[in-house]
């Protein structure tokens, strides 16, 4: 498992261990020792390394005494093992002890680990400062900076990308100053803007675009740009703020759409507007949805009539031949049917099955808005 597969962007969890046995099963004595670990109790613990247990053995889960310790932020433990010629660098499923205590933000655990040569880059592969920004722990973060902990290193995220995505401003201005690469050469899941923009963390997006991160960056997955990811989301002073480092405001994700498109599916009314007068295409299709279309759908009565102010095309069609008329017809929405017959929808279009609005209507027992189609000339098969 790589260490982007346990990422929480694209797991939603943190795995820091496996149900898998790795390296020897430990002894009777090991087993001891780690039981003595995870209760903290250090008596027991130098007990069992005078009598000889040994300090590197590993439970079924491939953990050693040190690991456990270190993520549960045991000092006086960790200290006694490391004494013990405990083999710091030991990785689970590519995590090591230095990993867990950075996570936890177990700052005194961290300089001991450091002190014992813990590797800080080769051995967690630059884990431990990506899980300390994640979590937020400052001190941890400029201990491993100190350490020389490489800033932009890259499994799919970077330590940048999770403090941005958690809008941490002080661990963002860390790694900043840090020189943390705002625009990686390599691919990753997110960037550090899109991941600060869709979540809402203004202060740090601004930090971002100041630090010349690119505004109009995809991800490599759907092509989602930060603007995108703020307007779906209901950001309008990140919107704004992008829109003012020139932003695309017509640039397409894949599955998503535009940044158009997502405000007015969402009803973003603001968003919408701020967009419209950014010069954001109304009429734009992907995969045969407009903005229309989708304000329509999801009944936003407002959205819609800012979008045929703009002249979107009220009889645009979705690949299926449903119309807007159609979808808030068959969702019983009256006032944009109504709005949408203001317009010059076609009352008698068809979809790819012969149906037209009054049918969907129907079939729905949507009687007013039945009534209201009917008095626009509106017909059946």
């Amino acid at each position: 498992m790589t260490c982007l597969r346990r990422h929480p962007l694209i797991s939603g969890i943190l795995v820091l261990l496996t149900c898998v046995s790795v390296g020897k099963r430990a002894s009777a004595q090991g087993d001891d020792l780690i039981t003595a670990t995870s209760k903290g109790d250090l008596a027991r613990v130098k007990a069992l390394l005078a009598a000889g247990s040994d300090v590197n053995a590993r439970s079924d889960l491939g953990e050693t005494a040190l690991i456990r310790a270190s993520g549960s932020g045991n000092l006086e433990v960790v200290r006694a093992l490391l004494a013990a010629k405990a083999d710091v660098n030991v990785k689970v499923n590519g995590f090591t002890a230095l990993t867990g205590a950075s996570a936890g933000g177990h700052l005194a655990v961290v300089r001991a680990l450091l002190a014992a040569d813990a590797g800080v880059n080769a051995n967690d592969g630059g884990m431990a400062l990506m899980e300390a920004s994640r979590f937020g722990h400052l001190d941890v973060v400029r201990a491993l900076l100190a350490a020389n902990a490489d800033v932009n290193a890259n499994c799919g995220v970077t330590a940048l990308i999770m403090a941005s995505l958690n809008g941490d401003q002080e661990v963002v201005r860390a790694l900043l100053a840090a020189k943390a690469d705002v625009n990686p050469k390599r691919p990753t899941v997110t960037t550090a803007l899109r991941a600060a923009s869709e979540n809402g963390h203004l202060e740090v997006v601004r930090m971002l675009l100041d630090a010349k991160a690119d505004v109009n960056a995809k991800d490599f997955v759907d092509g989602r740009t930060a603007l995108i990811g703020a307007s779906r989301n209901g950001h309008l002073e990140i919107v704004r703020a992008l829109l003012d480092a020139n932003a695309d405001v017509n640039a397409k994700a894949t599955v998503l759409g535009t940044a158009l498109m997502m405000a007015s599916e969402s009803g973003h009314l603001e968003i919408v507007r701020a967009l419209l007068a950014a010069g954001a295409d109304v009429n734009t299709h992907v995969n045969g949805e407009t903005a229309l279309i989708l304000a329509s759908l999801t009944g936003h009565l407002e959205v819609v009539r800012a979008l045929l102010d703009a002249k979107a095309d009220v009889n645009a069609k979705r690949s299926d031949g449903t119309s807007s008329l159609m979808l808030a017809s068959y969702n019983g929405n009256q006032q944009v049917v109504r709005a949408l017959l203001d317009a010059k929808a076609d009352v008698n279009a068809k979809d790819s099955h012969g149906v037209t609005a009054l049918e969907a209507a129907s079939r729905n027992g949507h009687t007013e808005v039945v009534q209201l189609l009917k008095s626009a000339g509106g017909a059946g098969r």
